[in-house]
């Protein structure tokens, strides 16, 4: 079936109008034209919209080629236009190309014209690719990517919005912050997919009911936030109760119904901060008190500012599971989309907490850094991680991953103590890789490039975790001593719905800087078969195996080398 080819020619002549239309229908396109033929005509075509491709003589009867080119400018930049002329020289063609023309072509010299419109219309294609992409990007850096609700980034810029007009028209503005109860149990048992399900199905209930004027957000994990302009603490008492009271019906996740409900804590300007900073350390504090009194929602009160004694139980508990050895890793491997071939292990912390059970690095991470406890905590994993590689993978010669802190990142004394580690258990360089975020590396490009130089030139491997929830530079990215690109998986469960644009960028502008590509929440074979495609190398995942203890992990290791087919020659 033809193409169809949407072509607006500004031109005098109708005779030459009718040539270029002959080359293009020639060539395979159905061609749909006009014929413009000064700035009134011009105008006119351009509002109807739709067009694929502009031709432009160069010179007509009071109207210059230069300016139909200015008008067209206006009113779409990125439409190709090519210059068709029979008296335009070399030079002219050029200059007027400057001006935003995307090819010229003779008169006298039609058999040109196919391949100049092939190759504008490729080129404007590449460019609303990239530019699609971008605009993806962009939008994902401020929006959550399981709900699409807008993140603490675009939560906190709204904030500040929302206070700065309720200052300026005397009126209050609540903050809301709610935790699901239930949630984890769901996905310890479920899953991740039902887990982001709930979460899906949650959203969608609050986003139900909020005012046009409100902003519903996830703050991360389980925690979602509301921003009410004009409402006090009375009015976000009567709102809460309205997104509480939506959740009640159970939420349908293929032959389960899950129950979720949610704690509820109240903040509001004045009354409780001026900043949003306030108000969300508020917020949370009368959050955790309504868990803790099992209330469906509370208003913050001096009384119940619980938080200093949260945090100091905390500091204490992590401190004493820092010294009991509480904390261990668990390994998952990343594999090669190829060959099958293990490449190498992330090593995940957990906590074994004595009462909580089994807490994932969201649960203490955060605390440790605030806390200053992250130093003794990451010396400790990282000795726990070297342990296990002696222990266990020696034999494979598998290299282990840790990701560091960026508190571990401001320590000028980190590399050296393990450089220390390394050869105190006589460990090559190469076998402890570390993953550092690409938030953290471009809060301060410089620094952190050159810290990274000290730690690659011991030989240790680099890469770049959860790429594209930041916004680098392709020049930082030059710069930095880094071996693998780690996309978030974010992006890669987009494939999923198809959705492949990012991820495809993600891995040409890996390989275009000589880096190895891993995808990252591979939960499917229809998304490892679309990273194949994509030419992605590297995957780790659920789909391919879930995080284990040292030993496990070996064990899965050495299964997976047993089935290999008889006769082939299969590498860990």
């Amino acid at each position: 079936m033809a193409t169809t080819l949407n072509v607006l020619v500004i031109e005098d002549s109708e005779e030459d109008t009718l040539l270029m239309v002959r080359e293009l229908t020639k060539a395979g396109y159905s061609v749909k034209f006009e014929q413009a033929h000064s700035a009134a005509t011009l105008a006119a075509a351009l509002a109807k919209g739709g067009w694929d491709i502009i031709f432009g003589d160069f010179t007509l009867p009071g109207f210059s080629g230069t300016a139909a080119l200015a008008q067209v400018r206006k009113y779409d930049s990125e439409v190709p236009f090519i210059f068709t002329s029979g008296t335009i020289g070399e030079d002219t063609a050029v200059a007027a190309m400057r001006t935003g023309a995307d090819d010229y072509v003779m008169k006298n010299n039609l058999k040109r014209l196919v391949p100049a419109v092939e190759r504008a219309l490729r080129e404007v294609s590449g460019r609303r690719a990239r530019r699609r992409a971008e605009e993806r990007v962009i939008y994902l850096a401020y929006h959550d990517a399981v709900t699409d609700l807008p993140n603490r980034y675009l939560l906190q810029d709204r904030l500040k919005q929302a206070i700065f007009s309720a200052r300026r028209a005397r009126e209050p503005v609540a903050l809301l912050v709610m935790d699901l109860n239930g949630f984890k149990a769901i996905n310890d048992s479920l899953g991740h997919h039902a887990g982001d399900c709930v979460l899906q199905r949650v959203a969608a209930r609050l986003s139900g009911v909020i005012r046009e004027a409100d902003t519903l957000a996830r703050l991360g994990g389980d925690e979602f936030a509301f921003i009410l302009p004009r409402t006090d603490g009375e009015g976000g008492m009567v709102a809460a109760r309205k997104f509480l009271h939506s959740l009640k019906e159970p939420i349908l996740f293929e032959e389960s119904s899950l129950m979720v409900t949610g704690s509820i804590g109240i903040a509001w300007f004045p009354e409780h901060g001026a900043t949003g900073e306030a108000l969300l350390q508020k917020a949370d504090i009368a959050m955790y008190a309504a868990k803790a009194r099992k209330l469906d929602c509370a208003i913050y009160t001096a009384d119940r500012d619980q938080q200093a004694h949260r945090r100091l139980n905390i500091m204490t508990e992590l401190r004493e599971g820092i010294e009991r050895e509480e904390f261990f890793y668990e390994y998952q491997p990343v594999v090669d989309l190829k060959t099958g071939r293990v490449i190498c292990l992330e090593a995940l912390a957990r906590w074994r907490h004595p009462r909580q059970g089994l807490l994932l690095p969201e649960m203490f991470i955060g605390v440790a850094e605030q806390t200053g406890l992250i130093e003794p905590l990451t010396a400790r994993l990282l000795e726990k991680a070297l342990d296990d590689w002696k222990r266990w993978y020696s034999r494979l010669r598998i290299p282990v991953f840790v990701n560091l802190s960026p508190r571990n990142l401001q320590d000028p004394e980190f590399p050296d103590r393990t450089k220390d580690l390394l050869k105190s258990r006589e460990i090559p360089s190469s076998m402890l890789g570390f993953e550092i975020t690409e938030n953290f590396v471009m809060s301060d490009p410089l620094r952190v490039a050159n810290y990274l130089a000290r730690l690659h030139d011991m030989g240790t491997p680099l890469a770049i975790d959860d790429f594209g929830t930041g916004y680098s530079s392709l020049s930082y990215l030059r710069q930095l001593p880094v071996d693998i690109l780690k996309i978030d998986r974010s992006f890669v469960m987009d494939l999923a719905d198809g959705d492949d644009a990012i991820v495809k960028c993600a891995v040409d502008l890996g390989h275009n800087l000589g880096l190895s590509v891993v995808a990252e929440g591979v939960e499917s074979a229809r998304v490892q078969d679309r990273l194949r495609r994509l030419g992605c190398d590297l995957a780790q995942g659920f789909f391919l195996a879930r995080p284990s203890a040292a030993p496990e992990t070996l064990c899965w290791l050495e299964q997976r080398r047993e089935k290999a087919p008889t006769g082939t020659r299969w590498e860990l």
